[in-house]
């Protein structure tokens, strides 16, 4: 049986100017109409079909057969959609801030689609099954904080924002590589950060990656956010942080079939019980990443971040930055 892909559900935001990718999996046929275009492929395992580039507007609806069963698809629009990635600073939640629901804001024009995670019980409200979910003022609590404040400057311009959340909170960088690429000889340290073991489950290499990663790729895109670290700072792994950084950025844009594909690499703020060498060289990597690395651009946020919380509340200023980031 073929099938398509979750991320390809009503409501959701493909990224303008690029080329328009549709895939799934399964063994069969497959047709896609979009646009006044009609696109056919057959499949044994994976398929993809692909359409020109598409400037901002929407709404559309596109119609996809799978072995002669028609789906039609409806409120798709092209506007600027952003990975965020990494561990459980990306992953703060708005209400985690622990502000009242009256400052909350909705926008039509912010849409955000949710990887399933590998947490059991996992306190995120979306998954893969809800598909693309508008922002609301009901639903704004539970919007990643970095992500909510970045979206509503960047919507300003009245396109629309789609955001992929796919991170994992005590994350390691290796293993959101891919296996391959995790277990190459420069990449091998012999001393690790606690969290390799404290959270087995996905920190070993490539675990993440396969299950959260892959179930996206090659969804086009503008950027990804990347926002991790805490998770390797020993002192081996962080003196190498720079090769996996430069290992993600490469092999990422090669996944996603997209060579000058942006990256925004949030530096770690000051975090007073962290006040160590690893965690030293991690800043200190993320602020070479920009200068050694193609399209990297690097945000700091230990001058408008807490320093006696490793999950600093104060996301607003740092969204900021990192939406100008973004638009320069």
């Amino acid at each position: 049986m073929v099938t398509l892909n979750p991320i390809f559900s009503n409501g959701m935001v493909m990224q303008a100017n690029k080329p328009v990718r549709i895939f799934g999996k399964g063994q069969g046929c497959v047709t896609v109409e979009f646009l006044g275009q009609t696109k056919n492929a057959t499949s044994q395992k994976e398929w993809l079909v692909e359409f020109e580039p598409q400037e901002y507007g929407g709404p559309y609806t596109m119609t996809i057969s799978l072995d002669g069963k028609k789906t039609e698809l409806s409120d798709i629009y092209f506007g600027d959609v952003y990975l965020l990635s990494g561990q459980s600073n990306i992953q703060f939640k708005m209400w985690e801030r622990k502000e009242p629901a009256d400052v909350y804001e909705g926008n039509e024009n912010v849409r955000l689609f949710t990887v399933d995670r590998m947490e059991e019980n996992t306190e995120e409200r979306w998954g893969v099954a809800d598909g693309w979910v508008t922002l609301t003022e009901e639903n704004a609590k539970d919007f990643s904080a970095i992500g909510y404040y970045m979206s509503q400057e960047l919507a300003k311009n009245g396109h629309k924002v789609g955001l992929i959340a796919c991170y994992q909170g005590a994350s390691v960088i290796q293993s959101w590589l891919k296996k391959e690429v995790a277990q190459r000889a420069e990449l091998q340290v012999e001393n690790k950060f606690a969290d390799h073991e404290w959270f087995p489950i996905w920190n070993d290499d490539g675990v993440l990656y396969d299950f959260m990663l892959s179930k996206i790729i090659p969804y086009a895109m503008a950027s990804v956010i990347w926002y991790q670290g805490e998770s390797n700072a020993s002192v081996d792994e962080a003196r190498i942080y720079l090769r996996f950084l430069d290992a993600l950025t490469s092999s990422w844009r090669e996944d996603f079939m997209d060579k000058d594909l942006k990256f925004i690499i949030i530096q770690l703020a000051d975090y007073i019980e962290r006040d160590t060498e690893g965690w030293h060289l991690v800043q200190k990597a993320q602020s070479e990443a920009q200068k050694k690395l193609k399209n990297v651009k690097t945000v700091v946020c230990r001058d408008v971040c807490e320093v006696d919380d490793i999950h600093p509340r104060s996301k607003k200023e740092l969204s900021m930055r990192i939406a100008k980031a973004l638009l320069g």
